[in-house]
């Protein structure tokens, strides 16, 4: 039963940018109230069709949470849709250094970098990372 003033419980899921949609694996209390709101707003902003604001919007949670890597994915996410695939590519490197033991998503972020790679015309690159996915997703 819910108290009277108190908000019901409701899952919470971390935000996401819509290019590819994420399984939950970070809770929305493991960011900064800030960030979580930053989240919310990049992704309002991507849905309606404004790249260019999600992704000030997630440059401004970046430098809140300079060690996020779920921030960099989005970020990547969103600059491989703006056609920025070797931006992508960078960004989704460094989600993938700063996810220390999460191998679900570095295992995103090597999708994320196969599909910057096809965009660039490189499919050995993108064999590559793709079987890195498969091998964390192991």
């Amino acid at each position: 039963m819910v108290e009277q003033g108190s908000p019901a419980e409701e899952p919470q899921q971390v935000p996401a940018v819509p290019v590819q949609p994420q399984p939950r694996t970070h809770t929305v209390t493991s960011h900064p109230p800030a960030v979580v709101a930053l989240l919310g707003q990049a992704e309002a902003q991507a849905n309606g069709g404004d790249l260019a604001s999600a992704a000030v919007s997630l440059e401004r949670a970046r430098r809140i949470d300079p060690r996020n890597p779920v921030i960099y994915y989005h970020l990547a996410t969103v600059r491989l849709a703006q056609g920025e695939p070797a931006q992508a590519e960078q960004l989704a490197v460094k989600s993938t250094s700063l996810a220390g033991g999460n191998r679900a998503q570095q295992a995103r972020n090597w999708r994320l970098i196969a599909r910057a790679r096809r965009a660039q015309s490189n499919p050995d690159g993108a064999a590559d990372a793709e079987r890195r996915a498969r091998e964390l997703e192991r």
